[in-house]
């Protein structure tokens, strides 16, 4: 059984940012996965279904990236090695996230100093030896794409990676609070051009944004609003889309403003009703199953059952949560 307890907090703030939501901050949240179950805890206890879980549970299937799964299911051997691929898929988009709050805090890039440390991040993000040296250039090409985004769109970066929740029992990471132009001005004046706080979604993949990843931007954004607007004094209203693109002479990338699309489609009618769905399918209930935990010795031929205690999933990841702690602290 493979137990993993990670403490979540923002790769990047800044630091006007950090200092009104020094509250908000404070509350620890924490990915726990057990036993293959993955969940956010917060501190008081309260758990969460991630929001892309959830949204996968109650959404009708993408036709579209149904047949994608097949397709690659049929190339890669199996649906396992599908699902193993879109996890280092997933771990790459991290990668990126870290380079992009590294970009934040150090004010800019180094670009050869940038290479050498880009090996590291995607050697922590599991990728074996090969698939670095495959995956390398198109890193530092994805990256590159992020910069040039920044420079068009003259973004200042709030947040990198923010964890949020909703009461309901959902909860997420945002890839990217900013503060950005509403479109990429050419020749007018900067005092003149209208600018506005955002929600950005990262996708590393470039097979184009799904309704999913819309449903991803309506959670995001309510989650956002309901934890920060009243510390910042402001609500986000806008949320995008944004990929690297293949790109061979200069950095380019895939920006989509869904905000639009959003109110055309009435998605928050929709993600409310997932809501109620989720609970009526108690998909946003904790596990029911319980985890058998020894303590003591149990003497030759005496029962086992005395030194036996059954805790629920909520006890259980208390408990692997208190042991995390003293880990770190014998460290």
């Amino acid at each position: 059984m493979q137990n993993e307890i990670e403490l979540l907090k923002a790769l990047f703030l800044e630091q006007g940012f950090e200092q009104k939501t020094l509250k908000i901050q404070g509350e620890k949240v924490y990915r726990v996965q057990i036993g293959g179950l993955r969940h956010y805890r917060r501190e008081s206890g309260q758990i969460y279904k991630s929001l892309t879980t959830f949204l996968n549970s109650v959404m009708p299937s993408n036709r579209h990236l149904e047949n994608w799964k097949m397709n690659m299911a049929a190339e890669l051997g199996s649906r396992e090695a599908v699902d193993e691929y879109v996890g280092k898929t997933a771990d790459y988009g991290t990668a990126l996230h870290i380079a992009v709050a590294d970009y934040c805090r150090m004010n800019g890039v180094d670009w050869i100093e940038f290479e050498q440390r880009a090996y590291f991040m995607l050697q922590d993000a599991g990728l074996s030896a090969d698939s670095i040296e495959y995956a390398l250039p198109e890193f530092i090409r994805d990256f590159a794409s992020l910069v040039q985004f920044f420079h068009d769109y003259r973004v200042n970066v709030l947040a990198v990676e923010i964890p949020v929740w909703m009461e309901e029992g959902v909860a997420t990471l945002i890839d990217l609070v900013v503060e950005m132009d509403a479109k990429n001005y050419d020749k007018t004046p900067v005092d003149k051009r209208e600018r506005h706080h955002a929600i950005i979604n990262l996708k590393s993949g470039k097979k184009g944004f799904y309704e999913s990843h819309v449903m991803q931007l309506v959670g995001e954004r309510m989650m956002f609003n309901q934890l920060y607007s009243a510390a910042l004094g402001f609500e986000v209203e806008y949320v995008y889309n944004l990929a690297p693109s293949d790109w061979k002479e200069k950095p380019a990338y895939k920006l989509k403003n869904q905000t639009e699309t959003i109110g055309f489609d009435n998605m928050v009618e929709q993600f409310n009703l997932f809501l109620k769905i989720g609970k009526a399918r108690k998909i946003l209930t904790a596990p029911s199953k319980k985890y058998p935990v020894f303590v003591g010795r149990t003497e030759y031929g005496a029962n086992p059952c005395d030194a036996l205690t059954m805790y629920t999933y909520e006890e259980f990841s208390k408990l692997k949560i208190e042991k995390h702690h003293a880990n770190n602290k014998t460290n």
